[in-house]
């Protein structure tokens, strides 16, 4: 199992292995089978793993199932914590409600970074977070970000009223973007890049 940090809560869908199935969702369309719906939590202040679960989804007799589920906690699971913000059920619902819908938009599934807003909500894909984050916010945010220094997330927070780990899938949405300068993994810093030098697609 992978386990590459990846800053604050993400949770993704991607190809799993074995023997591939494909499952109809309707007269239409079909979708490859297995995937395993991935989440995890990295430490923002320091870029520790919390933890990494993998969730294999499956067709069994023509019907979704939850085949294997594999968690990693390097430094011990948070129960309590896991207990309010993990439920078991999640990857099946992201599978079976999540991609039809995003499908019905014209997205690749395997490319949408789902909502880190609480891996329970992550199913409702109904307002996608990373279509309201305009590069001009993404800007502002990266901006602070490079102003305050390590600890930024919970000071930012704070201030905007939302869970440090949205502020920093912000960073990481504003690196993705072309807006703030890639670093090393588990690196801190960049730099604004230029609004002529940003991809196309990110304005």
């Amino acid at each position: 199992m992978s386990t590459a940090a990846r800053p604050g809560i993400t949770s993704r869908i991607r190809r799993g292995r074995g023997a591939k199935h494909l499952w109809r969702i309707d007269e239409s369309r079909t979708f490859p089978l297995p995937v395993i719906v991935d989440h995890m939590s990295v430490d923002p202040d320091t870029d520790q793993l919390e933890w990494h679960i993998e969730a294999t989804v499956d067709l069994v007799d023509q019907e979704l199932v939850v085949t294997e589920v594999r968690v990693v906690a390097p430094l011990g699971l948070d129960l309590t914590r896991m207990q309010r913000e993990f439920l078991w059920a999640t990857p099946l619902s992201i599978v079976a409600r999540g991609v039809p819908h995003l499908l019905d938009r014209g997205i690749d599934p395997f490319a949408y970074d789902l909502p880190v807003d609480g891996f329970p909500q992550a199913a409702d894909l109904g307002q996608p977070s990373n279509e309201r984050l305009t590069e001009e916010f993404l800007e502002d945010v990266a901006r602070e970000y490079l102003a305050r220094g390590r600890g930024y997330a919970k000071a930012m927070a704070a201030e905007r009223h939302v869970s440090p780990r949205t502020v920093v899938s912000w960073i990481e949405k504003a690196r993705r973007r072309g807006i703030l300068t890639l670093v090393p993994q588990g690196g801190y810093g960049g730099e604004i890049i230029p609004r002529s030098r940003r991809p196309k697609d990110s304005r």
